[in-house]
């Protein structure tokens, strides 16, 4: 077999081959074979997620099972499916966004294959084949576990179908229609905006669509796990059920485990009539729109390059002429980058996802007293949070690699003053997040909406100074090597940090309702900011640039050439 795939076999499996093999390659990693290494840690992590819930799941269907009345296992029920229906949903949908780009072929297949004798045909087709190899062998890894264990976990005599093999079709038909129906939707999206907008109109809407899907479905995403019998209830009623595709694909589960309600019978049917005009949507959108999508992605790229102007910024905020340019190379990139403006996007929607989802669930462990404290707290700890964790990620995308030479080679003359222009620039959307919410807290909290802000900004420069401590590049101007920290460890570190977040919240709410434990919680903080930062300021002057990331080294040296 190996043998064979090295031969030649004519042009449409070999344009398929280089189609597969180039689906998840990208400009901005520097050592080849980088990104299979992430996929498959990805991956590796992703497959178990589901144990993790088994035994919760097993031990509450165990219990509804003894009860006198079907009621509320129906419920639970209910809530689990629409719960595991728009996980998966929203996490096909967010792979397909993250894809966005290569949904079509771009303007690096065009520059690659143009020279070469093939047809515009060819290379749609072969994109069209490889597309949907990708996406099938990504819609079973992603429906694999919970189509096959949840109906099983679930089992009861209330289930409308004893037999769990039933209740698994049932299931899994759903999960794979609704998750192909958010897949194909957006190839339809991109291609129907493809065939009726002008090419310079489609460069700039897509590159932001793209970041709003990507926020959204993280969004999803994470509001999944707050889904609740309750909510399930309103969420059915017709008004709302007729806009939220989650809830149409629920009624096919339910229709296809044997549920007599006509409504979710009608909602099944709703479903199926979605996915199959999305297909169609789609697959005529790929075939009308091979024709002009070469022309359209040129003229789109010329059409940016015209554009292309400086930011203007106040003098009085950056005197400095080395800072204003640093921090106008940064807002140039991520308003022309839609591969920056996508995680900017999506950071936004998952900081809030995640804070609406806490608000929400809040009041469990808070009294009706301190609930609106805790929640102002809430919200500026995950926003700062993400804010400090999105500035150095996006920081650590590059955008040019060939034209970072530029900096390089004037690097001596303006390494501190550049450094200091990335802290100004994070740091005044930092007092932003801080600062909106002031007249709000000091109207609903008195003497704490003071309080309150000025403890966490004093602990919000601290995690900034820890967090950019080891910083030592000059945003979007470094390659990136991903899976360069093993996925094990980010793990570990992620779900670490969402055990300590409500900790966190607790300490603070604590400290806050005692004036004098609030002043010297301050004092103490601003103490240890200014040694911390004291201390990076020192060490800013033995920095030297990163320009390239490579693998860590089996030995390493002893930094003798920093300066």
């Amino acid at each position: 077999m190996r043998d064979w795939l090295r031969e030649t076999h004519g042009t449409q499996f070999e344009l398929l081959r280089h189609f597969l093999l180039r689906f998840f390659d990208s400009e901005i990693v520097t050592a080849p074979g980088q990104t299979s290494a992430v996929l498959i840690a990805v991956v590796s992590l992703c497959l178990p997620w589901f144990q993790v819930l088994i035994g919760p799941i097993k031990q509450k269907y165990a219990y509804l099972s003894t009860l006198a009345v079907p009621g509320p296992y129906r419920e639970a029920v209910r809530a689990d499916e629409l719960w595991l229906l728009t996980l998966v949903m929203s996490l096909v949908g967010l792979l397909t966004a993250i894809k966005w780009q290569s949904l079509f072929p771009d303007i690096r297949d065009y520059r690659n294959l143009g020279a070469l004798p093939l047809r515009a045909r060819q290379i749609f087709v072969a994109k069209l084949l490889a597309l949907m190899i990708v996406a099938a062998a990504a819609l079973i890894l992603v429906n694999g576990p919970p189509s096959t264990a949840f109906p099983a976990l679930s089992a009861s005599r209330w289930a409308f179908h004893s037999a769990p093999g039933a209740r698994m079709r049932a299931y899994a038909l759903a999960s794979l229609a609704g998750s192909g129906f958010f897949f194909f939707a957006l190839i339809a999206l991109q291609g129907v905006l493809l065939n009726l907008l002008p090419p310079r109109a489609f460069g700039r809407l897509t590159g932001f669509l793209q970041g709003l899907l990507v926020g959204l479905m993280l969004a999803l995403l994470v509001l999944s796990f707050s889904i609740q019998p309750q909510i399930v209830r309103a969420l059915i009623q017709p008004p709302w059920a007729a806009w939220l595709p989650p809830v149409w694909f629920l009624g096919l589960c339910q229709s296809g485990s044997g549920d007599p309600d006509p409504f979710m019978h009608a909602l099944a049917h709703r479903g199926l009539v979605a996915l199959l005009v999305a297909i169609a949507l789609a697959l005529c959108g790929y075939f009308v729109s091979y024709r002009r999508h070469s022309t359209l992605l040129l003229e789109g790229a010329k059409g940016r390059m015209k554009d292309r102007r400086s930011p203007a910024l106040p003098g009085w905020l950056l005197p400095d002429p080395r800072q204003h340019a640093v921090v106008g190379f940064i807002l140039q990139t991520v308003v022309r980058s839609s591969r920056h403006r996508m995680m900017l996007m999506g950071y936004g929607g998952l900081a809030g996802a995640v804070v609406l989802s806490g608000v929400l669930g809040m009041g469990s462990f808070v009294g009706r007293e301190r609930l609106l404290t805790a929640g102002f707290i809430y919200f500026h700890v995950i926003a700062l949070l993400f804010l400090l964790l999105g500035a150095r990620h996006l920081f650590s995308i590059p955008t040019e690699l060939k034209a970072n030479w530029l900096f390089q080679i004037t690097e001596a003359e303006g390494r501190s003053t550049w450094l200091q222009a990335v802290d100004r620039f994070v740091l005044f959307w930092f007092a932003l997040l801080i600062l909106a919410p002031v007249p709000l807290e000091i109207r609903y909290l008195g003497w704490r909406g003071l309080a309150e802000p000025a403890l966490l900004g004093a602990a919000g420069l601290l995690a900034y100074e820890w967090t950019f401590s080891s910083w030592s590049k000059l945003p979007f101007t470094c390659s990136h090597l991903p899976g360069k920290t093993p996925g094990w460890i980010l793990a570990i570190q992620f779900f670490a940090l969402l055990t300590l977040v409500p900790l966190l919240n607790g300490v603070l709410l604590a400290i806050l309702q005692n004036p004098l434990v609030t002043v010297i919680a301050f004092g103490a903080v601003g103490a240890a900011w200014t040694r911390v930062r004291g201390l990076r300021q020192e060490g800013r002057s033995d920095i030297r640039l990163k320009y390239e990331e490579l693998p860590d080294a089996a030995v390493h040296s002893l930094n003798l050439l920093r300066g």
